[in-house]
């Protein structure tokens, strides 16, 4: 059996059985879901980024392989944070990020790959899309990074 770090992109999809999500353009597959909550492998490409979007339960995303993963959350109290997810927590990395409910979130891989496993409680319910009408006045100092995790 192959190791995930030394498969490409393509071959972790293909192994994995991850189909690709419209709108906010990950790769994922159900692992679990019950009426107490979910779990998705989730899968980021340089191209295939996690566009800003807004759940209403809270998500916590654990790195399994691959690349680190900048992630951006913007909170309802205007404040904003990046984080990355990753192994290397001498290198300020965290293995596992929680992101609030109602915390706007967009991530992309900082390599060729990378994936995670999201696990959210109560199970998801949906998830509201970001594009290039929403408001993010709230957040003037994240501007450049808000537009580069929008879609179209």
């Amino acid at each position: 059996m192959t190791a995930l770090d030394s498969m490409t992109a393509s071959e972790v999809i293909d192994t994995l059985g991850l189909e690709y999500l419209d709108g906010e353009g990950v790769w994922i597959s159900l692992l679990w879901r019950s009426d107490h909550g979910s779990a998705i492998y989730g899968f980021l490409t340089p191209k295939d980024f996690s566009a800003l979007h807004v759940l209403r339960e809270d998500e916590m995303w654990v790195h399994v392989a691959g690349a680190p993963i900048e992630m951006l959350l913007l909170r309802h109290d205007g404040e904003h944070e990046v984080r990355v997810l990753g192994t290397d927590m001498a290198d300020g990395q965290s293995p596992a990020v929680l992101v609030p409910a109602s915390t706007w979130q967009g991530s992309r891989t900082m390599g060729d790959w990378s994936l995670v496993v999201c696990s959210l409680a109560p199970p998801f319910s949906g998830f509201t899309l970001a594009d290039r009408s929403t408001d993010f006045s709230a957040w003037p100092e994240a501007t450049n990074r808000i537009e580069g995790l929008i879609r179209g």
